[in-house]
């Protein structure tokens, strides 16, 4: 289904194509909002710049060929409502091969890096591991 004001609501591109462009995609899906409304949400408090359609379809595709600028990555988190550090870790399992596991503790989310030579058996024990420190620690 084609949104009329441009852009996809979601996509069928393979999921392993990129942390934060899967996120999109998710949101977008999930939401209903289009690639061209999210892109004009999108103004970096910072530089005050909007992320434009052509940047966020490339971006939802998986077609980034770099790594996106600090202020693209807080316009998104804007434009999307997040938290701007998960935008930045997500881009850094994207572009830099970061593979990264957001804990949500009682007092907060804790990110821990996972060591990439896990199986997905053992990243995902990794992961409950740190998810039972981090809720032993807020006990």
């Amino acid at each position: 289904m084609q949104p009329s004001s441009g852009g996809t609501l979601g996509s069928e591109e393979p999921p392993d194509q990129g942390h934060l462009s899967r996120f999109v995609r998710d949101y977008l899906a999930r939401t209903g909002v289009s690639e061209r409304t999210l892109a004009e949400k999108s103004i970096d408090p910072v530089t005050t710049l909007r992320l434009k359609h052509g940047w966020m379809n490339l971006l939802v595709h998986a077609r980034q060929d770099r790594a996106p600028e600090l202020w693209r990555l807080r316009a998104l988190a804007v434009g999307m409502g997040a938290p701007a550090r998960r935008i930045v870790e997500l881009a850094a399992a994207q572009w830099l091969g970061l593979d990264v596991a957001e804990v949500d503790t009682p007092s907060g989310s804790v990110v821990v890096t996972v060591p990439e030579d896990l199986s997905p058996e053992k990243r995902e024990r990794f992961v409950r591991m740190a998810e039972d420190m981090a809720r032993h620690l807020a006990e």
